[in-house]
């Protein structure tokens, strides 16, 4: 394939030969300790419980983040405000009631690679789209009217005035040519025939290199793998440094070239650190790597898209296979602290994890409201979720399938309503609730945990159970599908601590 593509960069006449080119990835009322559960259920149901939601709400709506955040929501539902994951319309400059002659479909999950440079490009050129969200096949079942328009089931796909595409080269190409470009939106593919597009040919074989070797340094472990990776790395540090500025080409603004690296090189750092303890964003040794990630960060576009290291080491086996892990102490502690070893209150300041994945200082002071919020403004939709390990069918769809993602439950079902289980984790939910929007998931001390132990007593199978829906709810925060990496650790941490709380239990310590 290489070969091939190297044979075909020579021509250049026309759009298909282009195309060809460029293809080649808490504010609680609690029940006092003496209360039996009988009377804890019975106080879930009544207007007390309800109103205590109903002020967690009102408090963190109260909050300069919360008042934000409710404020994209509102601009969002209408194709408004910043890219965000969960825009299902984006208007741009068009009035209201414009029908966009482009439709997004993109993974649910907003972790797919290939769906992530097409997103960044609509959004980079301000070209308005709807979007379909259709499940990769390791999280379920694709929908029958999708696989209708695309046999395949491939992602992501769009539909251009009613004709659909696929291949995210391809359809980064038709884009760019369809809607042009202008001081607002400038082009992303250089003109054809012109230095510029011979350099972006050049760098896009280039990254087709570095993809191979990453492969086969991570998940091949092959000898000589680990040089040969990180020379391609070196190359791509030089190719950047002949430039003035951040980016590939040199321009202001991300070019198809950045696109491209973005979407694969994002997900080399994390595997990269997980399975083999080194890393790809060293400042000393690649500094013009270390640059444009942080000019990418400026990007909203890019903000919007990006995933945390834990989303990418539990997003990546079921794509690509497990890696080799190194088994070296660096590797050992990486693969802990983004396993979530320091997910627990107080946060520490200068946890492995943190350090590891720099560029989201600006989601750090409002972690906890940004938790809080999430958490909150979907609470019902958050507790169904978590009781799934008191209902049924949790571990079902994996089973004895590596290519389906072990922590995707597409066909498990919640707990029943007023069960046991169910009402004292909405309890304890509640609390956790409190916890982030009083800021005490950020502060030097542990919160008190009271009023969780006195909610869930912390011995015998009821709080076993409590737990194991926390630890699932735990370990199943993802960015930037449910919130910023900040955000996430404060809820992740803050779960923990409540797991911590109530004894653990044995899957949830598992």
């Amino acid at each position: 394939a290489p070969k091939k593509m190297l044979k075909t960069l020579k021509a250049l006449s026309s759009r298909a030969v282009v195309l060809s080119v460029l293809r080649s990835a808490a504010s609680f009322r609690t029940a006092a300790p003496e209360r039996t559960l009988a009377t804890r259920r019975t106080v879930a149901t009544t207007a007390t419980m309800t109103t205590s939601l109903d002020e967690l709400k009102a408090a963190v709506l109260a909050t300069p983040t919360g008042t934000a955040l409710a404020e994209e929501d509102a601009l969002r539902a209408k194709g408004r405000g910043p890219p965000h994951r969960a825009s299902k319309l984006r208007l741009f400059d068009e009035p209201d009631g414009y029908e966009p002659r482009v439709t997004l479909y993109r993974d649910s999950a907003a972790w797919c690679p290939y769906c992530q440079k097409v997103w960044m490009l609509l959004e980079e050129k301000r070209i308005p789209y709807k979007v379909e969200l259709i499940n990769m096949r390791s999280y379920g079942e694709k929908p029958k009217a999708f696989l209708a328009k695309v046999p395949g089931g491939f992602l992501p796909a769009i539909e251009l005035d009613g004709t659909t595409y696929t291949e995210s080269l391809d359809i980064m190409v038709l884009l760019d040519d369809t809607f042009g470009g202008d001081d607002k939106a400038p082009r992303v593919v250089p003109e054809r025939g012109s230095p510029a597009f011979d350099r972006c040919r050049e760098l896009l074989s280039q990254e087709r290199t570095l993809f191979r070797a990453w492969c086969d340094y991570v998940f091949r472990g092959s000898f000589g793998s680990e040089r040969a990776f990180f020379r391609e790395l070196q190359n791509m540090d030089d190719a950047l440094a002949k430039t003035d500025g951040p980016f590939f080409l040199g321009d202001a603004a991300p070019s198809i070239v950045d696109l491209q690296y973005v979407s694969h090189v994002e997900r080399m750092a994390a595997s990269v650190a997980y399975w083999k303890g080194r890393v790809v964003r060293d400042s000393a040794k690649f500094p013009h790597v270390d640059a444009w990630f942080r000019a990418l960060e400026a990007r909203p576009s890019y903000r919007a898209s990006r995933s945390d290291f834990y989303t990418h080491v539990r997003d990546i086996p079921p794509q690509y296979g497990d890696g080799v892990a190194s088994r070296t102490a660096d590797q050992k502690a990486v693969a802990d602290a983004l396993a979530g070893k320091d997910w627990a209150l107080p946060l520490k300041p200068d946890a492995l994890e943190l350090s590891l994945q720099p560029g989201w200082e600006a989601s750090e002071t409002s972690a906890d409201a940004e938790a809080a919020y999430r958490l909150v403004t979907n609470f019902d939709a958050v507790v169904d979720f978590a009781s799934r390990p008191a209902g049924a069918g949790v571990g079902r769809w994996s089973f004895a399938r590596p290519d389906r993602a072990k922590l995707a439950d597409p066909v498990a079902t919640a707990a029943a309503d007023g069960s046991d289980v169910k009402t004292a984790l909405r309890e304890a939910l509640l609390i956790v609730a409190g916890v982030l929007k009083d800021g005490a998931a950020s502060s030097a001390a542990p919160p008190d945990g009271t009023a969780l132990r006195a909610a869930v007593p912390p011995t015998g199978p009821l709080a076993v159970g409590v737990a194991e829906c926390l630890a699932y709810l735990r370990d199943r925060v993802g960015c930037p599908r449910d919130m910023s990496f900040p955000a996430a650790r404060a809820l992740r941490s803050s779960l923990g601590w409540a797991v911590s709380e109530l004894g653990g239990g044995a899957r949830a310590a598992a």
